[in-house]
């Protein structure tokens, strides 16, 4: 059992929905697959955060996006980042620029102010 405080929903507020999750993973699935990142994603009511993964047919929509705070997508090389980017802007992604990749948001805690990916 975690020591972590259980986060309400009500604390944050929605910046993805699943038709931009689901344009996410078309457009993925669409690279070829050297240029697909990895990615991993936190649990908003828990705080668990996943493990790597870089299965995007089967394990990126397996339990729904309602429950994602967010993700963070991996990328190895300045042109899969340049790929990744340019997909994570063309569909309007709030997120940020990470050592990793990027990191994408589902939910923003309220107050807080958050950009689309440029």
């Amino acid at each position: 059992m975690s020591d972590r405080p259980k986060i309400q929903p009500s604390e944050y507020y929605a910046v993805a929905n699943d038709a931009k999750w689901r344009e996410l993973w078309k457009a993925v699935l669409d690279l070829p697959p050297p240029c697909r990142p990895r990615f991993r994603c936190r649990n908003l009511e828990t705080g668990n955060l996943s493990h790597w993964d870089g299965e995007w047919f089967y394990h990126w929509m397996s339990a729904g996006w309602n429950w994602m705070e967010w993700a963070e997508l991996s990328v190895e090389t300045t042109p899969q980042r340049e790929r990744v980017r340019a997909i994570l802007k063309r569909i309007r992604f709030v997120g940020e620029k990470t050592t990793a990749g990027f990191r994408i948001y589902g939910y923003v805690r309220n107050g807080e102010a958050a950009d689309y990916i440029e």
